[in-house]
């Protein structure tokens, strides 16, 4: 029986076929604090250029993500067909982290240290850091707090100015039940004396027209309130960008969605502002016209944009 294939096809979309050319190893790495963590090496194919091919690039997830869907899995795989050695990478914050308890937002420096330690093991000098949304984040504050010597630059795409801000102006435009008080009122009577502790008991909770004004599952939301409080809570100091991009002392990309119904544009333009304020150097602010959060039809953009930043500030 024959089969109707479509006469065009977009290659982009067709499933596996950037992998096509590549190495792709998984990995794993240990924490100081005794977590196991997957990720993914994509290595070029033999030739191209040695200075992209000397440079690491680690991929840090976004919110209720992991190491290899989404914005992660094209960017990585399109700078890796570029020529770049990529470390796509989890953390203790990927899926079920955020979902079902662990997933401790100001304890992802040792996530990313780990990580950075294994593209030291492979050989790596220098390396870049590149960040999705809440995964911009997260690299943002691993870099003030550790400061690998390795690190010459962060790239960071839809990044948020404080990811408490951002939850709470959502929560806020949809009307979510319970309301950012009143859960904030149950977080701190849940976690109680043990609030600035990793363990301890926890309960998970769920917010309706969290995401979208209807009362649909997909429109809400479920925390576990430790996760919740340490990553979107009124304390989580590490979530808050704002605080800490000014420090970062490296080369700084902005690539920021013209569309995004979660983090602004305006977000962009403020980040941007206080690392200049501050002295960072060569800070680049990016817009990409039309583009939703999550780069919807246009990955490839955003993956031109990381792959031209790279290029011109750290490979120039």
């Amino acid at each position: 029986m024959g089969v109707n294939r479509p006469r065009h096809i977009d290659r982009r979309r067709v499933h596996h076929a950037d992998d096509r050319k590549l190495r792709l190893d998984p990995v794993t790495v240990d924490t100081q604090d005794g977590q196991t963590w997957d990720g993914l090496v994509l290595i070029p194919s033999g030739g191209g250029d040695a200075a992209r091919r000397r440079l690491a690039v680690i991929v840090v997830h976004g919110s209720v993500g992991n190491y290899i869907s989404g914005v992660p899995r094209r960017v990585s795989h399109g700078l890796a067909q570029a020529g770049f050695t990529v470390i796509s990478v989890n953390t203790r914050m990927a899926n079920f982290g955020v979902f079902f308890g662990g997933g401790l937002l100001h304890r992802t420096p040792l996530d990313l240290e780990a990580w950075v330690g294994l593209a030291r093991r492979m050989g790596h000098r220098r390396i870049v850091l590149l960040g999705y949304s809440m995964g911009a984040t997260m690299v943002t504050h691993y870099q003030v707090v550790c400061h690998p010597h390795e690190v010459v630059g962060l790239c960071t795409l839809a990044h948020p100015l404080s990811l408490p801000g951002s939850l709470r102006r959502r929560w806020e435009r949809f009307g979510a039940d319970p309301d950012y008080e009143t859960i904030t009122n149950r977080a701190r009577a849940m976690l109680g004396e043990s609030v600035d502790d990793d363990g301890g008991a926890d309960e998970i909770f769920i917010v309706e027209r969290a995401s979208g004004p209807t009362l649909a599952p997909t429109h809400s939301e479920n925390w576990p309130y430790r996760t919740w409080w340490h990553s979107r809570g009124p304390e989580a100091r590490s979530a808050v960008s704002a605080d800490w991009v000014g420090r970062i002392g490296v080369p700084l990309a902005l690539i920021q969605a013209g569309n995004d119904m979660i983090v602004p544009p305006g977000d962009g333009e403020e980040l941007a502002a206080i690392a200049r304020a501050a002295g960072v150097p060569d800070v680049r602010l990016d817009l990409v016209p039309d583009a939703n959060h999550v780069f919807s039809g246009l990955e490839h953009v955003a993956v031109d944009r990381c792959i031209a930043w790279i290029q011109d500030v750290i490979l120039r």
